[in-house]
Parts: structure tokens; sequence; C-alpha cells
């Protein structure tokens, strides 16, 4: 399956990016976005602005130049392009941690805006991230808020109480997997998620027949940086795991 084209103009391309696909590889047999919108736009020039994970879906954007590239990345950095994700995360207990800031809660029930606010590190050789405390020589401060606005029926691999839940974050930084380290510490893991997840989790995806990671980039927001218009894209989720909250 192709990315899907859904915003075009002569400074931006964006599109709907499936699960499987690379936003960008150095292997040349391999398909990508980057090598999708070359060929589609006859140009060798793309400037990625946001990446997302292989066995991730949604909005990838990329500027046409490198003025508009330099832009976008700008504002990438000071937080001026809001990143919102759709999550089936699996509930469990609440962790026993020590919280960073006292009014941050963990919370599996429907309706309550939660945010969890921790650090990161990045482990490059491994390409593997984990929370770590805040005096770590290389901890980078992580914050998202989420809200469960759905949940589906238990199944056969999931242990007492334990259910899919939908999760609605709204991504404030942008650090490596931040959504998949931050929601497996906070006990909510992603469902598919191999990586970070747990068993269970990866086990309900396998039960489902769910392919890649159970998380979509619906909601890019942005100021367009040549002609000042409030930019919304948004996508609806393809992937399986969406169809467990539509009834």
């Amino acid at each position: 399956m192709n990315p899907e084209i859904i915003y075009e103009d002569k400074y931006i391309l964006a599109v709907h990016k499936p699960v499987g696909i690379p936003s960008q590889t150095r292997s040349v047999s391999q398909p990508d976005v980057v090598s999708f919108a070359q060929k589609y736009l006859g140009q060798s020039f793309i400037g990625m602005i946001n990446r997302l994970d292989q066995p991730v879906e949604g909005i990838v954007l990329m500027a046409l130049n490198s003025k508009t590239a330099a832009n976008l990345t700008e504002m990438l950095k000071k937080g001026r392009i809001r990143k919102k994700y759709y999550a089936a995360v699996l509930s469990g207990s609440a962790p026993d941690r020590e919280q960073q800031d006292p009014t941050t809660e963990i919370a599996q029930d429907s309706g309550s805006q939660i945010t969890l606010t921790d650090y990161i590190f990045h482990d490059k050789k491994n390409n593997f991230s984990s929370i770590v405390t805040p005096d770590h020589a290389d901890a980078k401060r992580a914050e998202l808020k989420y809200t469960i606005i759905g949940s589906a029926e238990s199944h056969a691999d999931c242990a007492g109480d334990a259910h899919p839940l939908l999760a609605d974050i709204d991504l404030i930084t942008g650090r490596h997997h931040q959504i998949r380290v931050q929601m497996a510490h906070a006990h909510l893991p992603l469902i598919g998620d191999t990586k970070y997840g747990t068993d269970e989790a990866c086990a309900l995806a396998k039960q489902l027949k769910i392919a890649g990671v159970a998380l979509c980039a619906y909601e890019l927001s942005f100021t367009h940086p040549v002609t000042n218009d409030i930019i919304t894209l948004r996508v609806k989720p393809r992937s399986e795991w969406y169809g467990l909250f539509i009834n």
C-alpha cells in the first residue's frame, strides 16, 4: 500500500503513511515515503519534517525546498507544530512510580486528560529508549497528554479485567519512541508493540491479526511558513485495531 497524499501546494507535501513503510531509509531496495514523494513530484529534494516509525501509520509532513524545510524544522523544535495521535493500549494496574510533577496522575478512566512527564534516554547504538532519572547525563524531558476516549471488550489473551482502551494523545515534546515508552511506563502498553509492550499486549495483537504498533498520527496543525494560513491535517486510522472501538 502506497502513502496517500492528503495535502499539496508549491511548498509542502503531506501524506498518510501506512504501516510497514519507513519514513526514510538508506536502503535503495526498500520503498519509503521520501522515495515515493521524489517519484511523484519528479524532484530530488524532499525535506522530511516529522518521521514516523515503520510499524506506525499517520501523517508525514515534507517540505519541497530548503527554505521551507528550515522554517518548518524550526517550528517543530519550538513546539509550534501540534501532533495528535490515537493509540490502542491495554489496560493494567497503575504503576508504582515517583512523579516528577505532583499534579500528574495515572488514569485509565474515560474523559480525564492526564499529563505524563518523564525523562528519556535514547540508546542510539541499540535504537532503544528508556525512562531514566532527571539527573541522568543524557536525559531529555518528555511530556505528553492523553485522554481515554473509548474501550473495547476483553479478549482471550487478556488477563483479568484487562481490555483495550483508545487513547487520544497530544504529543508535547518529540523524543525517540516517546509515546511507546511513556505509555508502557504508565502500564498502558500499546497493542502490538514488540519493543516496549508487554507479552500480553503482543499476544492480543497476534490474536486479532493486528499488524504493526497500534498507533496513528491522526492530526497535524501548524501555521504555513509562507502563506501564514492555519493548516490542520487529519486522517482516519486504516489499521485493524481502530475497528475495535467503532460500533
